[in-house]
């Protein structure tokens, strides 16, 4: 009985304490890190907040960046480019699956037409399905702005396992398109080509 009583008078103590200095600063914390934002949506969602300051876009791409930042303020380089990456993982996993609803909201109608007739003929035919192994590589190669549509290709490299083929390399560059007058913010893959 006194062991019971010393032990709820230690546990009693420890949880004292813990309660007394929980959450209290004492200067020697680390000063929190940024997180990444998370994916909203299906696609790069760009976050409905104020832009990081980013330096002016350069390369290729940088014209057509900043017609599509001038266009749309929200425009975040790095979100899109993280957003993207993302984007690919969901595809081809979606694809993979055969997962009809997660394409359908990823994809341009005329693209999605194409990957329903894919998925389609591979259930007739056991064609090997393509599984992402890694994700190598994502880089913004163009960009532009046309009218209200803002156009982004991005250059993917990945390994994709085919079943008994095993692991190829996979190059890419898939074209992402959004109107920038829209209150929707995903973007939409409108394009796949070999790169």
């Amino acid at each position: 009985m006194i062991e019971i009583l010393i032990l709820a008078f230690v546990a009693g103590f420890v949880l004292f304490r813990l309660y007394s200095t929980l959450g209290k600063r004492t200067g020697s914390e680390r000063p929190a890190e940024p997180t990444p934002a998370p994916a909203q949506g299906h696609m790069p969602r760009e976050q409905a907040q104020t832009p990081l300051t980013q330096p002016a876009p350069t390369g290729p791409a940088g014209e057509g960046l900043m017609a599509i930042l001038r266009a749309d303020p929200n425009f975040d380089v790095g979100h899109f480019v993280a957003g993207s990456k993302a984007a690919y993982e969901m595809i081809v996993s979606a694809f993979a699956k055969g997962d009809r609803d997660t394409l359908r909201g990823l994809l341009t109608p005329r693209v999605f037409d194409s990957y329903a007739a894919a998925i389609e003929r591979r259930a007739q035919t056991n064609e090997a399905v393509p599984e992402l192994v890694r994700l190598k590589s994502a880089e913004i190669a163009e960009a532009e702005l046309q009218g209200d549509t803002a156009r982004v290709i991005v250059k993917f490299e990945a390994e994709l396992a085919e079943g008994a083929h095993g692991i190829r390399d996979a190059r890419e560059r898939w074209t992402f398109e959004r109107n920038v007058r829209s209150g929707d913010p995903n973007w939409l893959l409108s394009r796949v080509q070999a790169a």
